[in-house]
């Protein structure tokens, strides 16, 4: 195939696209294991793949445009960026806006199905088309450090709120503001069992989760007796909830304390005494010391630094945002700016992509034209479910892993998604012009290897080595001259370098 043929190629719709995962599967296996290794990025493709969901054409050209700092630093100021486009498309699902009486009285009979729908589809349309694409990372990170599983039943009346109120509201604010309005959501209350918990028989669910999930992790240094205080001192904090068609005071779904439900008797943690007759005070002093203390710093710079540089962070990172975290009260942005300018962020490893993110990118790479809004949501659900990630619906209150280990050994259904993703159909198909546009403006001139490149750069951020140039150029030599650019495309997008961020 000929340079001119490629480009042409870019440019055609993809029907007919004789692609597979198992002929993807056996190029792959075949090659030499260092073919498609992961790679040092250049800086522009690392620092789109950390902060956002991967990079676009126009995105690409944005940052090349304004420069790294300058990107960043716009990033860390979503207010100052427009984002009226995604706002107008996420309106037309009423879940973003209802309060949680509004929700329960119209989806009540339905079950959770539609609110899970509604939530996953806001979920993906943001995170494809925002502009505000940290933010957008910042509220998936916080949805799993604060995780609220949908499936437990009524959690998933109260989840649409608590994404706007806790997690959207402070993603870039400080901790110990979304720890407060954390422990005084109803969705949280409901999911751990506090909107239940009374002094004759306190419920320890919530309080062992917020000291070893929210703030002081596992190796906090508390202990048992402290679990036992903390479920004391929140007892009390609960929710109203609607009795047939008569509602206690105030909305349902609606935080209230009641404090004929609160254990008055002194309380001690980690040291502190909270004296007797505080009422909901306990539970108030307890989230300002916990939101204080060194080690709540230290577990959110790990998980921080985690998420963002590797799977195990070098302890200088960590060190270094603890110590910002102190410094400024947990200001959350101030500890993002810290992380994306430090040297530990820009000598990072490639971090293997977590299934929501790699297909989010995948999306996003081909600039993928969605058709049928039926068809696209059957395609999306049946390839999260497929890769194990469906967003809110992780059983246990930790959130979906963050390591790639656990995700590694699922390839195939990362291979289906990303030919399904080059593949017409009704739910959709790739962009491909807009690859035709990038290799164009920027004057790509030679053989036909040197078009595969820039391509291949743009995807994976890094020029292929000879041997992966080779595999490549075969594969795509099987496919007749309209499908070949779709093969290519779909071989970079399925290899190694590109499951890595």
């Amino acid at each position: 195939m000929n340079r001119r043929d490629f480009l042409k190629a870019l440019g055609l719709t993809s029907a007919g696209l004789a692609l597979n995962a198992t002929s993807i599967a056996t190029v792959l296996g075949q090659a030499p294991s260092s073919s498609f290794a992961p790679a040092n990025r250049d800086p522009i493709n690392h620092i789109l793949n950390r902060i956002t969901y991967g990079a676009t054409p126009d995105l690409y050209d944005h940052v090349k445009s304004i420069g790294i700092n300058a990107f960043i630093e716009e990033q860390l100021n979503p207010d100052a960026i427009d984002d009226s486009d995604i706002d107008n498309r996420v309106a037309e699902y009423d879940t973003t806006y209802l309060s949680t009486a509004e929700i329960v009285e119209q989806y009540q009979g339905m079950g959770l199905g539609p609110i899970l729908l509604q939530l996953v589809s806001v979920k993906i349309l943001r995170s494809r088309y925002a502009n505000r694409q940290l933010f957008e990372r910042m509220a998936d990170f916080w949805s799993d450090h604060f995780h609220i599983y949908v499936g437990k039943n009524p959690s998933g009346f109260f989840k649409p709120v608590d994404e706007r109120m806790v997690i959207r509201a402070h993603a870039l604010d400080t901790f110990p503001n979304m720890l407060r309005t954390s422990a005084h959501s109803p969705a949280m209350l409901v999911y751990l069992d506090n909107a239940q918990s009374e002094k004759s028989h306190p419920n320890e669910n919530y309080a062992r989760e917020l000291l070893e999930l929210h703030t002081l992790g596992v190796d906090g240094g508390y202990t048992e007796d402290d679990v036992k205080a903390v479920a004391r001192a929140f007892t009390g904090w609960s929710i109203n909830r609607p009795r047939g068609s008569v509602i206690q005071r105030g909305e349902p779904g609606e935080f209230i304390f009641r404090p004929a439900m609160h254990d008055q008797t002194e309380k001690m943690l980690l040291g502190h005494n909270l004296p007797a007759g505080n009422g909901k005070a306990d539970g108030d002093a307890i989230l300002d010391l916990l939101a204080e203390h060194p080690a709540t710093a230290r577990f959110i710079s790990t998980k921080l630094a985690r998420r963002f540089i590797s799977d195990f962070p070098p302890d200088s990172i960590v060190d270094t945002l603890t110590q910002t975290y102190l410094q400024t009260d947990g200001d959350i942005k101030r500890m993002m700016r810290t992380l994306l300018n430090s040297e530990e962020f820009w000598v990072a490893p490639p971090k293997f992509k977590r299934p929501f993110e790699y297909t989010m990118s995948l999306l996003r790479a081909v600039d993928y034209q969605e058709k049928a809004q039926r068809g696209f949501r059957r395609l999306m659900r049946d390839a999260l479910e497929a890769m194990g990630q469906m967003p809110y619906l992780w059983p246990a209150p930790n959130g979906y892993p963050d390591v790639g280990n656990y995700w590694m050994n699922n390839l195939l259904p990362r291979w289906n998604m990303t030919v399904a993703t080059m593949t017409e159909s009704r739910a959709g198909e790739p962009n491909l012009s807009r690859l035709e546009e990038i290799v164009r403006d920027a004057g790509v001139s030679g053989d036909d290897n040197a078009t595969i490149q820039y391509v291949a750069h743009y995807l994976l951020g890094h020029d292929l080595s000879n041997e992966a140039l080779e595999i490549v150029s075969s594969f795509i030599g099987n496919y007749p001259t309209e499908q070949q650019a779709q093969a290519g495309v779909a071989l970079l997008m399925a290899s190694p370098s590109f499951q890595f961020k």
